[in-house]
Order: C-alpha cells, then sequence, then structure tokens
C-alpha cells in the first residue's frame, strides 16, 4: 500500500518525542555560498518525569580551525557553550521564556529557525526539529529503499501554503520566489521497521540548482545524518546540568526571541 508521507512523519515526530534515554551520532554538512562545511559528534536525550533534557556535542573544522559547541538543555535553561581556538563564550536561554513567546508566531519563528537545524534541536532536541519539519513542509512522495542495507523510507516535502506565505510576506521584494539562503524542499529518510522503526537517519535541506545553475534538480545545502543509534546507555539528569564554573554567561533569552521572530512584521501589541 501507499504511505502517507504527512502520516509517517507525523508519527515519527510522536515516536521520537516520547524515547526515554536516546544516543545517537552525528553528521552536519552545509554546501552554501560556495563554502562547505562538515561537523560530527553526538545527541543524547533523556527524558524522565515529564521533563526533557538534550545534550548535543559538536566540533566543525573551519580555515583549518577547530570549532566545538555543547548544548545543554536541562528542561529550565539552555546553555550553549561555544569555543574556536583560544577563545570560548558561554550563553544562557529560559528555554520556557522562547517557546513561550514564539508559541503564537510558530510559523514566522520556524521560517527563520528552519535553515539552521542545530537551532531547533538546541530548544527541544530532535523531536522539535521532528515537528518543524511537519509543519513547513508537506511530504507528497513517499519511496522504499535501503540505506547501507537498512530497509527506509525516503519522503520527498514541498513548504505548506502556509510557510511559502510567510516568506513571501518576510522578503516582499523577491516576488515570491524562496531566498537564496532558504530551502526549496526537503527529504528525509526513516527507518521502515525494526527496533529504530520511523527513527530518522537523514534529513536534507534542498535547493533547486544549488551547486551549478546546469542542473535544476534539487541539491542539499544542509544535511544532518544520524547514525550508531542505541537507547542502551545509562543516562541520568545530572549528565545534563551544565557546570558553569567561574565562566561568565551572557543572558541570551531576548536576543533569541528577536532573532526567532524577525522584525518584518511586528507583533501587534506588546506583551
Amino acid at each position: 500500500p501507499t504511505q502517507n508521507g504527512q502520516y509517517l512523519m507525523h508519527k515519527a515526530a510522536e515516536k521520537l518525542g516520547k524515547e526515554p534515554v536516546l544516543q545517537a551520532a552525528i553528521r552536519h554538512r552545509i554546501h552554501m555560498f560556495g563554502h562547505k562545511l562538515v561537523g560530527t559528534g553526538y545527541y543524547r536525550q533523556f527524558q524522565q518525569d515529564g521533563i526533557s533534557r538534550h545534550r548535543l556535542e559538536f566540533k566543525t573544522q573551519v580555515a583549518g580551525e577547530v570549532t566545538s559547541l555543547t548544548q545543554v538543555c536541562d528542561g529550565r535553561h539552555l546553555w550553549v557553550r561555544e569555543s574556536s581556538g583560544d577563545t570560548a563564550k558561554l550563553s544562557r536561554i529560559d528555554v520556557r521564556r522562547v517557546l513561550r513567546a514564539i508559541s503564537d508566531s510558530e510559523i514566522r519563528s520556524e521560517v527563520s529557525q528552519i535553515r539552521a537545524p542545530l537551532s531547533l534541536i538546541a530548544l527541544g532536541g530532535i523531536p522539535r526539529l521532528m515537528g518543524a519539519l511537519q509543519r513547513s513542509f508537506v511530504f507528497v512522495r513517499v519511496e522504499e529503499d535501503n540505506l547501507g542495507g537498512v530497509p527506509v523510507w525516503v519522503l520527498h516535502g514541498h513548504w505548506t501554503e502556509a510557510y511559502r506565505e510567510q516568506i513571501k510576506s518576510t522578503f516582499p521584494t523577491l516576488d515570491g520566489k524562496v531566498p537564496d539562503h532558504l530551502p526549496d524542499s526537503a527529504k528525509v529518510v526513516l527507518a521502515r521497521g525494526g527496533g529504530f522503526d520511523l527513527f530518522p537517519f537523514k534529513i536534507h535541506f534542498q535547493k533547486r540548482g544549488a551547486y551549478s545553475t546546469d542542473h535544476l534538480e534539487d541539491r542539499p545545502i544542509v544535511s544532518l545524518q544520524l547514525y550508531q543509534v542505541t537507547r542502551n546507555v545509562h543516562m541520568e539528569a545530572s549528565q545534563f546540568e551544565y557546570q558553569r564554573g567561574d565562566q561568565v554567561v551572557l543572558e541570551r533569552t531576548d536576543a533569541l526571541i528577536g532573532q526567532l521572530l524577525p522584525a518584518s512584521e511586528e507583533p501587534a501589541e506588546d506583551e
């Protein structure tokens, strides 16, 4: 029977949101504006007593220098430590306040986030990334395939009408075209059966003619690959508490809310 892409995405997001203990290796590729970046790391999620915690540790090599990113969310605060060479900065974000602020303008905030999957993961782990994908894209085509001998579903999606309208109103000078930094389409590879049924092994955000105007097919500009997935790992809440020591902390809650709600369309009233 032909499978419905929207249904598969919905079930995948739902299942992932219920995984109490999960760890995966992660590879993140960006291929945009003539630059290629590859980052690797680990993702962990731990859900207990209704509190969702997650941790992402990540390294990218840029111009011969390694930059590292650590995102730790204890359910209340998100701690972000970014370091490059000898410099490091630590930020703290009140996750509940951000989620409250953007809940009324979900579409607007997700349009600005969708090109940066790590920012969606920061606020709610990979379940939040999957939820955003499911809301912002219509998955119209589903294929059966194999990934390294593992049966998978391959889902192809384009922007929903509501998100397309939001892009038009955010970028009015582009005559309805999607700006260069935003994808035209998405492709998601989900496990088909097995112990991790519907787990997202790969997520690609794609752009038409991305690497060369001669080839007008959609090519990935931002990709996320999850592998070495396991539940067989001991986790406890203390692993998701950030030990800040005597580091200076930047409070970035308001800055993040400002980023996620671009000013092209000011809210009608103050909070």
